[in-house]
């Protein structure tokens, strides 16, 4: 996707782009899910940091990729020179249309729920409606409109950030009430009921990283709008390295204040079950009720620009599908500030009717199985263009290939086998859903092909 030089994305901006698509609730919601299931505070942090050296993993067979390939539309683009148009097609749809679509649905209903308690007149659902209609409009007048947005409410959501982790660090460090040094809290002395081997704890951290990697995920927003950066070749690799390394960093620290002002193993509610929501569980431990209560204002504003960041860079893989002559011409135009104007659009159609008619739980489901369809093969993608293209200028380099790359491949193979032994019927569902996304192309196909495509 070309668009004026002015309206390029720099390092800065790129780096943004990483950050604010990844960072979201899950900087304080994950852990708790896994946390008192490992009992140690160090074991939840190395579970945090495996997470944080999977997803670097990947993100560097991305860079290569991204850098190789410098077109929005990212795993499209790359899939249909690897594998071919069908390819694309199917799992093109499944990415941008499907996944990205109820996913940022997800976080668009979350936003709702948080405004909601803010403001008690409003229902959730109208309140996550309105954001997208907002943020849509923000993102209609321009590119550089939409970056200046993203960067502003992402310096607002690091900011908070770095005060929850400051202040918790004091309280911890220095409060009157503090019984508990760093070193007790990450290495207890409870003892735990399937044993200590070494062996029993890389399974558990393992296990539990799997977890934590949700909170790792969307980091390949930037190759999506890879035609809007400048210099791809050297700022997408930059801007994946430089971001996922912050995210790793605030997430080791966040989690840290979590297990010093909570134990790991006594991170359950009343009712015995897990805290979804560690993060006002520790606002509330530390400083009181009332703090806790701000943390619907700080949900807000972490959210705000994930949403952004989702609905902006989502729009480009329908882009790129209509540029490749599948999905209605229209859908591939773009405006002269360098926006995908009727992308943007139906995409924020798609996002809003997802959180109308489906219920956050299975939104979660059905982003999960999407991504799982999309995540073999664009894993293999970066073997498969080494052998079929190995001319082609590559101004990054996966680090020891094909080790790194390998690792990534090992884990789709696992994660999707993991999906599909859980419930039966994930499997046929996850069948039908290409079926279906087949069986459409043709409708999709019927528009009048766009002439020449933009890289």
């Amino acid at each position: 996707m070309s668009s004026p030089q002015k309206n390029k994305l720099g390092f800065f901006s790129s780096s943004v782009v990483v950050f604010t698509t990844v960072v979201g609730a899950g900087v304080f919601t994950t852990s708790g899910y896994f946390a008192p299931g490992l009992g140690e505070g160090w074991a939840v942090l190395a579970a945090v940091l495996l997470a944080g050296l999977l997803a670097f993993a990947s993100a560097l067979t991305t860079a290569e990729l991204g850098a190789m390939i410098p077109s929005s539309g990212g795993e499209v683009v790359y899939l249909r020179r690897a594998l071919g148009p069908t390819a694309s097609y199917v799992f093109g749809i499944i990415s941008g249309p499907c996944a990205w679509t109820v996913g940022s649905a997800f976080v668009a209903g979350t936003l709702g729920k948080h405004l909601s308690n803010l403001f008690p007149m409003i229902d959730e659902k109208w309140a996550a409606l309105l954001s997208i209609v907002v943020i849509l409009g923000i993102h209609l007048r321009g590119l550089k409109t939409g970056v200046l947005f993203n960067n502003f409410m992402t310096v607002i959501k690091v900011a908070l950030i770095l005060v929850f982790i400051l202040a918790g660090l004091t309280a911890l460090g220095f409060g009157e009430e503090t019984s508990t040094t760093l070193s007790e809290a990450l290495f207890s002395s409870s003892e735990s009921e399937t044993g200590g081997s070494v062996a029993h704890w890389l399974e558990q951290i393992f296990f539990a990283s799997i977890i934590a990697g949700f909170a790792f995920s969307g980091y390949n927003a930037i190759v999506l709008m890879a035609g809007d950066v400048d210099q791809p070749e050297r700022n997408i690799p930059r801007a994946l390295i430089v971001g996922l390394g912050v995210i790793t960093v605030l997430y080791l620290l966040v989690n840290t204040v979590f297990v010093w002002a909570t134990p790991a193993a006594q991170m359950l509610g009343p009712d015995g079950e897990k805290i979804p929501d560690l993060g006002t569980h520790t606002a509330r431990v530390l400083f009181g009720d009332s703090a806790a209560l701000m943390f619907d204002a700080v949900f807000v504003l972490v959210l705000i620009p994930t949403l952004s960041s989702c609905l902006q860079v989502s729009s480009r893989v329908i882009w790129r599908l209509a540029r490749d002559r599948e999905l209605p011409t229209k859908l591939g135009t773009t405006s002269e500030s360098g926006t995908p104007r009727p992308a943007l659009i139906l995409q924020a159609l798609l996002l809003m009717v997802a959180v109308s008619a489906v219920e956050k739980e299975y939104l979660l489901l059905l982003n999960g199985m999407c991504v799982l369809i999309m995540d073999f093969p664009t894993a293999i993608t970066i073997f498969l263009l080494r052998r079929k293209e190995p001319k082609t200028p590559r101004p990054f380099r996966v680090p020891w290939y094909p080790w790194v790359p390998l690792v990534r491949v090992l884990l789709a193979v696992y994660a999707g086998y993991s999906f599909v032994i859980k419930d039966p019927y994930h499997a046929p569902l996850a069948v039908g859903l290409i079926l279906i996304v087949l069986a459409a192309r043709p409708i999709f196909q019927w528009a009048q092909p766009v002439e020449g495509t933009d890289e």
